[in-house]
């Protein structure tokens, strides 16, 4: 089973390391902006906050995808969603 990120491009999702090496990444370049707000108006903590929650949602999203990816590769994935029709 193939799993994909975008129905319409039929792009498959990358193997899970490689979404985690871009998780990290994309996670300290957030990082380096959302201190550097806070440290021109620590005023924006609270918006702030809500961009981290909206980040690591969005990340987790792609670890899912991502885990999904690994198990479809396991005939067990394949047999229980012939199961599920």
């Amino acid at each position: 089973m193939q799993v994909c990120t975008d129905s319409l491009r039929n792009s498959p999702v990358p193997p899970l390391p490689a979404i985690l090496d871009e998780v990290q990444h994309k996670l300290n370049t957030l990082k380096d902006g959302w201190s550097a707000q806070l440290g021109q108006d620590p005023s924006r903590f609270g918006q702030v906050e809500v961009e981290v929650h909206h980040a690591f949602q969005e990340l987790a999203d792609q670890v899912v995808a991502g885990l999904l990816g690994e198990v479809a590769q396991q005939a067990a994935l394949e047999d229980a969603c012939k199961k599920s029709r």
